[in-house]
C-alpha cells in the first residue's frame, strides 16, 4: 500500500511537470504577443532594385549545392541569438555586480517578445517547422533556468552574499566562467562548452584569506550542482542531435560585385566558387559572428552585395545609446533598452540586401554599432 502510494506521488509530481512545461511556451507566447505591437509586412522598398537576371539567378541556384538558404530563417534565428546576448549581458553584469542583481525575469519576458516579433516578421513565409521546434525547447530551457537562478539568487544567494560582505574569489572565477561561456556562444553551440572541467575549476577556486567559508561553500555547492546537470543535458542533447538530425550549416554563400577576388584573399575560411564576370563574384565564407564581422570589412573596401544565401532580405541588429533614424532600404522590426544595461538599445532591422553597402556606413557613421547580420 505504501509502494502503491509512493508511485502515485511520483507519477502525479511527473504529469504536473509535464503540463508545467507545455504551458511555458503557450503562457510566453501569449505574453509575447499581448506586450508587443503589430509588424509592417508589406514588401520591403528597393528590395528588387538591381535584382540579377533571373536566368543567371535560376542558374546559380541549381550549379551551387546549399546556395539557397530559407529566407525566414534569418528572423527565426534570431530568437537563439537574443538567448546569447542574455548570456553576454549576464557576463557584463556579474563582471562588476552580485548576481542576484541580475533581471533574470525581464530576460524570460524579453525571450517570448522577440520570438512574437519574429513570427510576425515570418508570417509572409511558409512554415518552418524545424526553427519553430527548435525555438521551443530553447525558450521553454531558457525560461526555466532563469526562473530557478532568479528564485535561488534572491534567496540563499543574498544571504550568502550578506555574510561574505563582498565579491569573493570564487565570485570573480564564476564571473569569468561567465564571460568565457558569452564568448563561446558566438561560434559554437551551447552544448559543447565544457561544464565539467569548469566544475573542476570551480572546486580548485582558494577563497582569499578575509573570503567567507559560507559564500565560498555555497557557490561551490550551487554552480557546482548545476554544471553537473547541464554537462549531463548537453551529453544527451549531444547524443540525440548526432542520432536524429543533420549537422548544421556552418557556411553561407554569398553574390557580392566589386573587388570580391583581393579583398577575400586574406578573409579566413573564405573561398571564391564561381566568377560571374560583370555580374560579380560568389563566394563561401562561414557563418554566425564571423561572418557579421567580415560584412564590414568588405562594405569598407567597396563590395557590394547581390545576394546572401540566395536571398535579398537580411536581419540584421544594431546596438546604439539613442534611437536610430532608419535609411532607405531597411525597415525597424524592434528597438527596446538592453534589461541589464538601459543606457544601450538594440534595434533590430530588416534590410534589403542589395542596400546593405549603403544601411551599415550609414547607421555606424550616426554612432550605431552592429552587433549580427543573421546569416539564415
Amino acid at each position: 500500500m505504501f509502494l502503491f502510494r509512493w508511485l502515485k506521488r511520483i507519477i502525479k509530481a511527473i504529469l504536473w511537470l509535464v503540463v508545467i512545461v507545455v504551458l511555458i511556451p503557450i503562457a510566453g507566447l501569449g505574453y509575447g504577443f499581448l506586450t508587443t505591437p503589430s509588424l509592417d509586412t508589406t514588401p520591403l522598398p528597393g528590395v528588387t532594385e538591381g535584382a540579377p537576371p533571373k536566368a543567371l539567378a535560376d542558374k546559380v541556384r541549381a550549379e551551387i549545392p546549399g546556395y539557397q538558404r530559407p529566407e525566414e530563417s534569418t528572423f527565426l534565428t534570431y530568437p537563439e541569438w537574443a538567448i546569447v546576448y542574455a548570456a553576454r549581458e549576464y557576463a557584463g553584469f556579474v563582471d562588476k555586480n552580485q548576481p542576484s542583481g541580475f533581471p533574470y525575469l525581464s530576460y524570460i519576458g524579453r525571450f517570448w517578445q522577440d520570438y512574437a516579433m519574429v513570427i510576425r516578421a515570418s508570417s509572409t513565409y511558409k512554415f518552418n517547422l524545424d526553427n519553430h521546434q527548435m525555438l521551443v525547447v530553447i525558450g521553454t530551457s531558457h525560461t526555466i533556468e532563469h526562473a530557478i537562478q532568479w528564485a535561488y539568487e534572491n534567496t540563499v544567494g543574498r544571504v550568502t552574499e550578506a555574510t561574505a560582505g563582498k565579491r569573493t574569489a570564487i565570485d570573480i572565477y564564476q564571473a569569468k566562467v561567465a564571460a568565457d561561456y558569452a564568448g563561446f556562444l558566438d561560434q559554437v553551440p551551447w552544448y559543447q562548452f565544457p561544464y565539467a572541467e569548469k566544475r573542476a575549476g570551480l572546486f580548485a577556486v582558494q577563497p582569499a584569506a578575509d573570503d567567507s567559508a559560507v559564500r565560498t561553500s555555497e557557490r561551490k555547492l550551487a554552480f557546482g550542482l548545476a554544471d553537473t546537470i547541464k554537462q549531463g543535458y548537453a551529453d544527451l542533447i549531444k547524443s540525440a542531435l548526432a542520432a536524429t538530425t543533420d549537422p548544421a550549416l556552418l557556411d553561407i554563400h554569398v553574390w557580392a560585385k566589386g573587388p570580391v577576388s583581393e579583398v577575400t584573399r586574406n578573409e579566413p575560411d573564405t573561398l571564391l566558387e564561381r566568377d560571374l564576370g560583370g555580374d560579380g563574384t560568389v563566394f563561401v565564407t562561414r557563418r554566425y559572428q564571423v561572418f557579421t564581422d567580415m560584412i564590414p570589412r568588405l562594405i569598407g573596401k567597396g563590395v557590394s552585395f547581390v545576394e546572401i544565401g540566395g536571398n535579398d532580405e537580411i536581419m540584421v541588429t544594431m546596438l546604439s545609446n539613442d534611437e536610430i533614424n532608419v535609411p532607405e532600404g531597411a525597415r525597424t522590426l524592434f528597438s527596446y533598452p538592453l534589461p541589464a544595461e538601459p543606457s544601450t538599445r538594440r534595434t533590430g532591422l530588416t534590410i534589403a540586401v542589395r542596400k546593405l553597402h549603403l544601411v551599415l556606413p550609414a547607421l555606424m557613421t550616426a554612432g550605431a554599432r552592429l552587433e549580427h547580420v543573421y546569416d539564415y
